[in-house]
């Protein structure tokens, strides 16, 4: 009896080793995957490491990480979401989740994401995520409101925001950023001359803003198109000699 229970212990430890082996592989072909940017390979190696060894939940923050870096955004919420349920004070996980949300499109969800975030981490860059998440749903007076408080503090000008624009994006300061939101809600709300008041002085504090540039330009084009067309004029007669 002695000599089976020997011989079962020795299975396990063969067993163990042999997982353990395995285990080690999986990294080795994950810390490679990473090194020549294949994500792909680096993802399954990940699932694999996983299945070995389910213990190590910290490999489900690299898979997150991964997914999240590849903008495979879907994926990257689902695992942030799950590892906010084991552990909800994981900012970096709430985040992640609050981007992945708003690249998805779900500007409500990822809202409220934010809106947590700040009430835990007060930071004015997710403050202006929260006026643009705030516009988008068309919630113009809180959005404002939020402009507002970002305006009014003293960082926000040396802060950037990094603006999506056609051909690339441009950092632009928060304080700036904050003005043009004011400027393009107060265009939705049918209020030029205070849309174009916001504009300039975004311009005064940031002249290359290209969006604000642009939205003044459209501002002005809106105006001229809008305005009256002259009165024709009645035809003078010619003199006579």
């Amino acid at each position: 009896m002695r000599k089976y229970i020997l011989i079962l212990f020795a299975v396990l430890a063969i067993s163990a080793t042999q997982a353990q082996d395995a285990f080690n592989v999986q990294l080795e072909v994950y810390k490679t995957s990473l090194k020549y940017y294949d994500l792909q390979s680096a993802i399954t190696s990940l699932y694999t490491a996983m299945a070995i060894k389910p213990e190590r939940k910290d490999l489900k923050d690299s898979l997150a990480l991964i997914y999240f870096s590849g903008e495979r955004y879907f994926q990257a919420n689902i695992i942030a979401e799950e590892i906010l349920k084991d552990n909800p004070k994981r900012l970096d996980m709430l985040e992640m989740a609050a981007i992945s949300k708003q690249s998805l499109g779900a500007s409500k969800e990822a809202l409220a994401d934010y809106e947590n975030l700040y009430k835990q981490k007060p930071d004015l860059y997710s403050l202006y995520q929260i006026a643009t998440l705030q516009y988008q749903l068309k919630r113009y007076g809180e959005s404002v409101i939020s402009c507002d408080q970002i305006i009014a503090n003293a960082e926000s000008e040396k802060l950037e925001a990094s603006i999506a624009m056609k051909g690339g994006s441009q950092k632009v300061p928060l304080r700036a950023a904050a003005f043009n939101v004011k400027g393009i809600i107060a265009m939705d709300l049918n209020q030029p001359e205070v849309a174009k008041l916001q504009f300039e002085t975004a311009l005064k504090l940031f002249p290359d803003f290209a969006l604000a540039q642009g939205n003044l330009a459209a501002l002005a084009q809106n105006k001229q198109a809008a305005a009256p067309a002259p009165k024709p004029q009645p035809a003078t007669k010619p003199t006579g000699k």
